[in-house]
């Protein structure tokens, strides 16, 4: 269970809103992922891609004690709040198009709420597969539910709920053809206002 004061602890906006629905959804969709996790089989070497300042990474580091956990970002000011708040993991700044530099070994990937902002998503997704990774999770806004529901919290208003950043817009259909240029999906789940997905490489 992610406390309140974990919330509290991150000063990304999102985190620190206090509407106890939001967290309500925030708090499922990370056990959805901690599902996803376990249904990966056993796995001992775990990245995060698009850690920000670690609230996901954080907290699974702590759930899962017995695996290693370390993350990139292309912000390196959240990162530097991540590494205040869990220096014991191992974090560095990285280009989701360019992971060449990333030591690998890894037996899962995860890369939540990324592929929306990017202009070549298949671009990233390349990379990600790059890594060899035995199992992917992958996770984005389920459109249009995201969008209406911050609508429904009086947000983006102007812009019919559709965050600035927000470049690609996914249904379950069209995220599971998006993957399936590089990976094989082997569950497609949601947690609204999220599609959540768990794959492997293609032989």
């Amino acid at each position: 269970m992610i406390t309140d004061a974990y919330f509290d602890s991150f000063s990304t906006k999102k985190y620190r809103a206090k509407n106890p629905l939001k967290r309500m959804f925030i708090r499922r969709f990370v056990g959805r992922i901690e599902q996803l996790i376990a249904a990966a089989g056993p796995c001992q070497s775990v990245l995060e891609i698009g850690c920000g300042e670690g609230f996901l990474l954080g907290h699974l580091s702590r759930t899962f004690p017995d695996k290693s956990f370390s993350g990139v970002d292309l912000n390196e000011h959240d990162l530097e709040l991540l590494r205040e708040h869990f220096g014991d993991l191992d974090v560095r700044a990285a280009n989701v198009y360019d992971l060449s530099g990333l030591p690998g070994g890894y037996d899962l990937v995860i890369c939540a709420e990324v592929l929306e902002h990017l202009d070549e998503p298949t671009r990233g997704l390349e990379q990600i597969a790059s890594l060899g990774a035995k199992r992917v999770i992958l996770t984005v806004p389920h459109e249009p539910w995201f969008m209406l529901s911050n609508l429904l919290a009086g947000k983006n208003i102007s812009r019919f709920g559709n965050d600035i950043e927000h470049i690609n817009h996914f249904r379950p259909r069209s995220f599971r053809s998006l993957i399936e240029s590089h990976f094989e999906v082997q569950e497609l789940t949601t947690s609204f206002p999220w599609i959540l997905t768990l794959n492997q490489p293609r032989p």
